[in-house]
């Protein structure tokens, strides 16, 4: 290791470096300029497209698309919903004084999956960053109709099942599969799965929201395995507890700590919930060349929930 003359920064020098230990730890790969760049321009996401699933609304999807928009990156805001989706790309292009777009396709369909990552790259030219985020415990499925959240296994019906598992994982690897064949080629590409401290617990009245969102870390950990030697790097981001107007208003809080709510709550240490633009602030760390290491793996954001 030597330090320049002019930065004091920690450079690497390979030189004089017998070329079998460079070729057996890859150290020609090593990002050797990223010590000589700023925190800020670490964090910066100028140039690059990102496409959020489940951007539309007023939660994480939300927020993800606004923190992504706000680092400069081109946002693809793909939602269901194409009012809310179209409101969303408004605002960041409002806001944030970048290219937004909105995208409607349902998730959990391989054809509209496919369909809507080439309307992305006809009008954006390629997709850098992908973040699948689109599902919930109360998910809506391509006929509208919602899954019952919070409902004893036992009492799930067959499009309780369907529904949740449609959007919440097949919806991860139909989008992953789409987007792999703009980034496997370009040799490059960051996919970042949303799961959920739900994940990693057990907890009455999820079992299929949950075990979804398990199977979404077991899915990041092993294609990050396939696709990691080729320039694609995948992590997933597993919030708990977060507050929106619409989660207050729609009575998913209650007076007392009973039920997943409340057990979710009662397992952090922190001691309270968290807004959706906490989680959105680590997903926007995560797709830029400050967070490129952090791969294969799931990293909690849910206040030690899943640690207690």
């Amino acid at each position: 290791m030597v330090r320049t003359s002019t930065d004091q920064r920690v450079e690497l020098d390979l030189s004089g470096i017998d070329r079998r230990i460079i070729d057996t730890y890859h150290l020609d790969l090593l990002p050797t300029e990223r010590p000589n760049r700023s925190t800020a321009e670490l964090l910066d996401l100028r140039g690059k497209v990102a496409l959020v699933t489940g951007g539309g609304g007023e939660s994480l999807g939300n927020a993800i698309c606004h923190r992504l928009a706000e680092a400069g990156a081109t946002v693809a805001v793909l939602d269901i919903d194409g009012d809310t989706a179209s409101s969303v790309a408004e605002d960041l292009a409002r806001l944030w004084n970048v290219s937004a777009s909105p995208f409607v396709a349902n998730v959990g369909d391989w054809d509209d999956a496919h369909r809507a990552v080439e309307e992305v790259v006809a009008r954006f030219g390629t997709v850098d960053i992908l973040v699948n985020n689109a599902g919930g415990a109360g998910s809506v499925g391509a006929d509208g109709q919602r899954a019952s959240a919070g409902r004893l296994f036992a009492d799930a019906t067959r499009e309780d099942l369907d529904i949740t598992v449609a959007v919440n994982y097949v919806g991860v690897m139909y989008m992953t599969k789409a987007v792999l064949e703009v980034m496997l080629p370009q040799g490059h590409g960051r996919i970042i799965n949303i799961s959920s401290e739900g994940g990693k617990m057990g907890m009455v009245g999820l079992a299929a929201y949950n075990s979804c969102k398990a199977a979404i870390i077991g899915f990041t950990r092993n294609l990050a395995t396939e696709v990691g030697p080729q320039g694609v790097s995948l992590v997933a981001v597993c919030p708990a507890i977060m507050v929106t107007d619409a989660t207050l208003q729609q009575g998913h809080f209650g007076s007392s700590l009973d039920g997943p709510m409340g057990e979710s709550f009662k397992r952090s240490s922190i001691g309270r919930a968290s807004l959706p633009d906490e989680v959105a602030s680590v997903v926007a760390f995560l797709a830029s060349d400050a967070g490129a290491y952090v791969h294969g793996t799931a990293v909690s954001v849910g206040g030690g929930a899943s640690d207690s």
